[in-house]
C-alpha cells in the first residue's frame, strides 16, 4: 500500500487527503496528523470510520464502489481477520472499527459501506 497521488495538503493543520494503491486497487483517504506526504511512500494502516451496513456475499469478488460523500465508500473483500476486523481488497488492507456479525468467518467475502477511511505512514 503506498502514496499513488496527494489531492490537498494543509500544511498548518497537517492533514491531507490522498489516494492510496496497492497497483490495481485505489481509495482516497484523510490522513491526520501528518507531514507533507510523498508519492511512493508507504502505508501503514487504513481504518474505517464509521463502518456499517455488513453483510456475507457469495461472489468471491473485490470491489471499490465510490459514494456521493468526498470519504464515502461501498467496498467488497476478503475477511482475514475476525478478532480484529479486517479486510482485504486486492493488497490493500483496511482495519474496520466495528466487529464483524457473528455469522461471518475468516476468509469469507463481505459488503460494507464506511463514511470515511484514515491512513498512517510507516514513519
Amino acid at each position: 500500500m503506498f502514496v499513488h497521488e496527494i489531492k490537498e495538503y494543509d500544511k498548518f493543520s497537517y492533514e491531507a487527503d490522498i489516494i492510496i494503491s496497492d497497483g490495481k486497487y485505489s481509495l482516497l483517504c484523510y490522513c491526520y496528523p501528518t507531514e507533507m506526504p510523498k508519492i511512493g511512500e508507504t502505508i501503514k494502516k487504513i481504518t474505517s470510520l464509521f463502518a456499517k451496513n455488513i453483510v456475507k456475499v457469495y461472489n468471491n469478488n473485490f470491489k471499490i464502489e465510490k459514494l456521493i460523500d468526498y470519504y464515502s465508500y461501498h467496498l467488497q473483500g476478503e475477511v482475514i481477520d475476525i478478532e480484529n476486523p479486517k479486510i482485504r481488497i486486492g493488497n490493500l488492507e483496511i482495519d474496520l472499527d466495528v466487529p464483524f456479525p457473528k455469522d461471518i468467518k475468516k476468509s469469507e467475502y463481505v459488503e460494507l459501506s464506511v463514511d470515511r477511511l484514515d491512513c498512517t505512514f510507516t514513519r
